[in-house]
Protein backbone atom coordinates (compact mmCIF):
# COMPACT_ATOMS: atom_id res chain seq x y z
CA UNK A 1 0.00 0.00 0.00
CA UNK A 2 2.91 2.37 0.73
CA UNK A 3 4.31 2.03 -2.77
CA UNK A 4 0.90 2.90 -4.25
CA UNK A 5 0.67 5.95 -1.99
CA UNK A 6 4.18 7.12 -2.86
CA UNK A 7 3.45 6.80 -6.59
CA UNK A 8 0.26 8.82 -6.10
CA UNK A 9 1.99 11.40 -3.89
CA UNK A 10 4.94 11.98 -6.23
CA UNK A 11 2.54 12.65 -9.12
CA UNK A 12 0.79 15.50 -7.29
CA UNK A 13 1.45 19.09 -8.46
CA UNK A 14 2.75 20.14 -5.02
CA UNK A 15 5.32 17.31 -4.75
CA UNK A 16 8.27 19.10 -6.35
CA UNK A 17 7.81 22.16 -4.17
CA UNK A 18 7.59 20.02 -1.04
CA UNK A 19 10.69 18.08 -2.04
CA UNK A 20 12.53 21.32 -2.66
CA UNK A 21 11.59 22.78 0.73
CA UNK A 22 11.73 19.55 2.78
CA UNK A 23 14.67 17.83 1.10
CA UNK A 24 15.43 14.41 -0.33
CA UNK A 25 14.29 12.64 2.83
CA UNK A 26 10.67 13.69 2.28
CA UNK A 27 9.45 10.10 1.95
CA UNK A 28 11.55 8.55 4.77
CA UNK A 29 9.48 5.88 6.53
CA UNK A 30 10.06 4.07 9.82
CA UNK A 31 8.27 0.78 10.43
CA UNK A 32 5.93 1.07 13.39
CA UNK A 33 6.05 4.87 13.39
CA UNK A 34 5.21 6.01 9.88
CA UNK A 35 6.61 8.78 7.71
CA UNK A 36 9.11 11.05 9.44
CA UNK A 37 7.69 14.10 7.69
CA UNK A 38 4.40 15.16 9.28
CA UNK A 39 2.95 16.50 6.01
CA UNK A 40 3.52 13.16 4.30
CA UNK A 41 2.21 11.22 7.31
CA UNK A 42 -1.04 13.20 7.33
CA UNK A 43 -1.44 12.69 3.59
CA UNK A 44 -0.79 8.95 4.01
CA UNK A 45 -3.43 8.61 6.74
CA UNK A 46 -5.97 10.46 4.58
CA UNK A 47 -5.03 8.32 1.57
CA UNK A 48 -5.47 5.12 3.56
CA UNK A 49 -8.92 6.26 4.63
CA UNK A 50 -9.95 6.83 1.03
CA UNK A 51 -9.81 10.63 0.91
CA UNK A 52 -7.57 10.79 -2.14
CA UNK A 53 -8.01 14.49 -2.91
CA UNK A 54 -5.69 16.87 -1.07
CA UNK A 55 -5.45 20.62 -0.85
CA UNK A 56 -2.07 21.56 0.58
Amino acid sequence: MRSEFEAFFTNQPFYLQLRYTQGDRLLDFDEGIGYRNLIVQIAYVCWCKGDKEFVI
